[in-house]
């Protein structure tokens, strides 16, 4: 048995994945909607485009720089609000797949920004839940995470992923708990599957709000023994630079599905 055996069909971590489709009838009528009608942009909803050359030019020109309570260093491409939360909300909540990639390659950013170890590194997504990836066609934070690896590697960086943690306890749907109800939550409600992870670790969320979830896996891989070099997303909320997220954008392990 591998020391880390996946939680879906494994990801290739030689190649990026290819987008998911939509299944079923919703998936046909949408494509057929979309030779019928323009794109709209995902950002800024501008006909005409998936995504335009405003939103691309705003998202990671502001990327966010945060540090866990313990210092650990976080890196976002951007703040949770503007372009970079609806690009999020579509990918995340609409299943927008042509949006991927700008999700990854964001993410890619946020991840080579973080102190490097000058070798390879493994990108840890943050598990999610059996409901939350029916619901969502799949692992999305898995999937930008290989993504992103394949863009790093591209670019001349090691990288790979290992779903190196899992989910070992219930926890309660966080939508209206607070940071400290959170940080309770999730408390030893995260481990590490088989050995730990023997190259230096980035763990990746897609949105980072209280920094509960990514304080609980930073300690989960590191009570293992994993050395772990930071935490990348593609959103973060920074005091400031947009509002918390809401309902819509909650983690995708502990969000009830």
């Amino acid at each position: 048995m591998p020391p880390h055996p996946p939680l879906d069909p494994p990801l290739d971590p030689l190649a990026a994945p290819a987008p998911l489709a939509a299944p079923g009838p919703p998936g046909v009528l949408r494509a057929a909607a979309d030779l019928l009608w323009p794109a709209t942009c995902g950002g800024c909803a501008r006909p005409g485009t998936s995504w335009c050359g405003a939103c691309a030019r705003a998202l990671g020109a502001r990327p966010a720089r945060l540090e866990l309570a313990d210092g650990t260093p976080v890196r976002a491409a951007a703040a949770h609000a503007g372009p970079a939360r609806e690009l999020l909300l579509e990918v995340k909540e609409r299943r927008r797949a042509e949006l991927r990639p700008v999700a990854a390659a964001a993410l890619a950013g946020a991840v080579a920004a973080l102190p490097g170890p000058g070798g390879p590194v493994l990108l840890v997504p943050v598990p999610s839940r059996r409901a939350s990836r029916r619901a969502r066609g799949g692992d999305l934070v898995a999937d930008l995470a290989a993504r992103a690896a394949a863009r790093e590697r591209a670019a001349g960086r090691p990288t790979a992923v290992v779903r190196a943690l899992r989910v070992r306890r219930a926890v309660t749907d966080q939508t209206l708990l607070g940071a400290r109800q959170r940080r309770a939550n999730l408390d030893g409600a995260l481990a590490v599957r088989g050995p730990a992870p023997q190259a230096p670790c980035v763990v990746v969320d897609d949105v980072v709000t209280t920094t509960a979830t990514a304080a609980e896996a930073v300690r989960a891989l590191r009570a293992a023994g994993a050395v772990v070099l930071g935490v990348a997303c593609l959103t973060a909320s920074v005091p400031g630079r947009g509002a918390a997220p809401g309902p819509a954008a909650r983690h995708a392990w502990a969000d009830g599905g």
